[in-house]
């Protein structure tokens, strides 16, 4: 495989980017420089994406990758495309991939792809017919997967310090390394077939058992064990998987982790915002509750405080008139005589006069009585003229009672409270995108990711038991199946004694296909390092790989006969080491892909930058495209050493005011002789 050309539209820090990366045959190096944050690690995203794709599923997504620019010109499309030759089937063809994304009506990512092979057109896009669609994929993904699958791509196309920490000590370096080995020699050098047709032959085999048991309730057994074993087995490699992906995740976010732990110290402040907000939140919620009880206790005490005063309003005048009249009947009522108390009266002034003499003939008391009862009628003070006698007093008290009681209204005040509680609760969900936004910016990043790295290594410990533990359940199904295999066997049959040595005559060719590379692979390592890894240059006998790809294992040895132990290489040289092993499985392996190298030196030290210099990258394959800043390869100390291997320089520059990345030819203003 060789790429061409990558083009890039409105792709994060790439306006336009068009850049042809042919290289001569004898020259097969592309030099990139750039500064940090110049886009390096983005032209290295852009060549990956147009092979695999973005996964882009929101729209904030999409617009993470947006060109500020593109925002500019609200042209809201990335374009990526890819130019590259490859051998299939012993026949060399062209292709020109490319992959447009938008968002649709609905604002959500929408993607497009269209293969050219040599003038014979594959497109698809999210639009697409579903049929349609799957059969034009398969055959995009079968022609990229010829040239390059992307489970391999890691080790091709990868950050030099990323190939360093597949060793680091955290995760185990001859494990992490001896996993490195596993897929290489698995996948890279075709091996998989040949363990993909013993896991058939072992499956046929176990069919085959089946179908041979007399016994009904013994096949039935042995089909519910095999269905247990299946799934045990299905279960142990997806968490083999999740394993690989905590680990993976783990590695790549420590750095970031320990930055969030180290600046949490420095958050106080905005932990005591986030108290007063939720405090305020609080608060509001609090008036709220008082509301609903007052609003409550109103409609209860709705005729006491509303419909009586607005009655007494209604009917004052009539009311105060039946409350004055009754006092002044009451009053009168006090101030008149019976005929009785008449009587007596004139019965006494009778005897005053007589005592006095001043009566000079009889006084006929019943004469005086009436004349003093016509004379009380004649004033109007009459008992009996009250025209509201028919009220009772208890009415005549509930009348003034309903007078005297004061009108207030609660209902304007509960207006009022509700206005401002109306104004508080909307002001809720801001109170709550402030806290949001401050927990966001807790140590400059989300520290969810401290919740996560920590769940992870959690995880990563509980992986590990759980694979033992389900390891362990395998064994036990295999020595119960093989009961069934001995019974079996006591009926000979040809074809199931051929069956059973299918599996084994499979692994073994496999063995043999790694036992014959094998050689090839410890030579070509051994010479690497003994010219690259400055630490043991010229001292290292010999590199030993295991034969057998179940139990794999790698070891270097000292000349003095003293196994080099992995785990105890510093940084750099656990770089070389893992870079160095690259180069050889990619030199030997069934795929010739280009390589491509972000932070091409990662963490080597003067020394061995020297090294690789001049006997790595020349020799890595036959087309090395490198993505460095001036520190890692200086354009005149270094660029000697290289310029006879150098096909072509590019230089990323970054446009800090258009917010974009301009490719300029010449490395860092240095440029090679063609």
């Amino acid at each position: 495989m060789l790429i061409k050309r990558i083009k890039a539209r409105n792709f994060k820090t790439y306006l336009n980017l068009d850049v042809d990366l042919t290289v001569n045959p004898d020259q097969p190096i592309i030099l990139i420089g750039g500064a940090n944050g110049g886009g390096k690690t983005t032209f290295f995203e852009a060549i990956y994406g147009a092979l695999y794709g973005l996964n882009l599923r929101t729209a904030a997504q999409f617009r993470e990758l947006l060109n500020a620019g593109a925002l500019a010109k609200e042209e809201e499309r990335i374009t990526l495309e890819i130019h590259f030759s490859g051998r299939v089937l012993n026949q060399e063809q062209d292709y020109v991939l490319g992959r447009i994304y938008a968002l649709n009506p609905d604002g959500r990512p929408v993607e497009s792809v269209r293969l050219n092979m040599s003038g014979t057109l594959f497109q698809y896009g999210s639009a697409s017919p579903a049929s349609q669609r799957a059969e034009q994929e398969a055959q995009i993904s079968k022609i990229i997967k010829a040239n390059l699958p992307k489970e391999l791509s890691r080790y091709f196309l990868f950050d030099a310090i990323e190939a360093g920490n597949l060793l680091k000590e955290d995760t185990g370096a001859a494990t992490g390394l001896n996993r490195v080995i596993r897929e290489n020699i698995e996948s890279v050098m075709g091996f998989n077939k040949y363990l993909h047709l013993a896991r058939a032959a072992q499956g046929l085999t176990e069919s085959f058992t089946a179908q041979r048991l007399a016994v009904e309730k013994e096949k039935k057994e042995y089909l519910d064990l095999l269905d247990q074993r299946r799934k045990v087995s299905e279960e142990r490699e997806t968490l083999v998987q999740r394993r690989i992906e905590t680990e993976d995740f783990l590695r790549s976010n420590l750095e970031v982790y320990q930055n969030l732990k180290a600046g949490l110290n420095q958050d106080t402040q905005l932990q005591n915002k986030i108290k007063q907000l939720t405090d305020q939140i609080k608060t509001i919620q609090r008036k709220e509750d008082v509301f609903r009880t007052d609003t409550d206790k109103f409609n209860r005490d709705l005729v006491t405080h509303i419909f009586l005063p607005k009655v007494a309003e209604s009917f004052r005048s009539e009311i105060n008139l039946i409350l004055q009249s009754k006092m002044q009947a009451e009053a009168d009522s006090r101030q008149t005589l019976s005929d009785e108390q008449v009587a007596n009266v004139a019965n006494q002034v009778g005897d005053f006069l007589r005592g006095r003499g001043l009566l000079f003939d009889d006084l006929d008391i019943d004469a005086l009585t009436h004349y003093l009862v016509q004379q009380q009628n004649q004033s109007g003070r009459v008992v009996g003229r009250d025209s509201y006698a028919f009220l009772t007093p208890t009415e005549t008290r509930a009348l003034d009672v309903l007078m005297q009681t004061p009108t207030y209204n609660p209902y304007p005040a509960l207006l009022q409270q509700r206005m401002e509680l109306n104004i508080a609760v909307d002001q809720i969900p801001g109170l709550e995108g402030q806290i949001d936004t401050f927990r966001a910016h807790i140590s400059g990043k989300d520290v969810s990711l401290l919740k996560n790295y920590e769940e992870a290594e959690g995880q990563l410990k509980l992986q590990d038991r759980q694979i033992a533990d389900l390891g362990r359940s395998l064994e036990q199904y295999d020595r119960r199946l093989s009961q069934f295999d001995i019974q079996a066997s006591e009926e000979p049959d040809p074809r199931y004694e051929s069956l059973k040595k299918l599996r084994p005559f499979f692994e073994d060719v496999a063995n043999q296909l790694l036992r014959a590379k094998k050689q090839q692979i410890e030579v070509t390592m051994k010479g690497d390092l003994n010219r690259i890894l400055a630490a043991y240059e010229n001292v290292i006998e010999r590199v030993e790989l295991s034969e057998d790809l179940r139990d794999l294992s790698f070891r270097i040895y000292h000349k003095a006969g003293n196994e080099i132990y992995l785990n105890q290489l510093n940084t750099a040289s656990k770089q070389i080491v893992v870079q160095v092993l690259l180069k050889a499985l990619h030199q030997y392996g069934d795929y010739d892909p280009p390589v491509m190298i972000d932070t091409v030196m990662g963490v080597l030290d003067e020394t061995s930058r020297s090294r690789v210099l001049e006997n790595y990258f020349p020799e890595l394959s036959h087309q090395t495209i490198l993505l460095s800043s001036d520190s890692e390869i200086h354009p005149k100390r270094d660029m000697p050493q290289l310029a006879s291997f150098v096909s072509k320089t590019f230089t990323l520059q970054r446009d800090r005011e258009q917010q974009c990345t301009h490719v300029v030819p010449g490395y860092f203003g240095e440029e090679i002789d063609s």
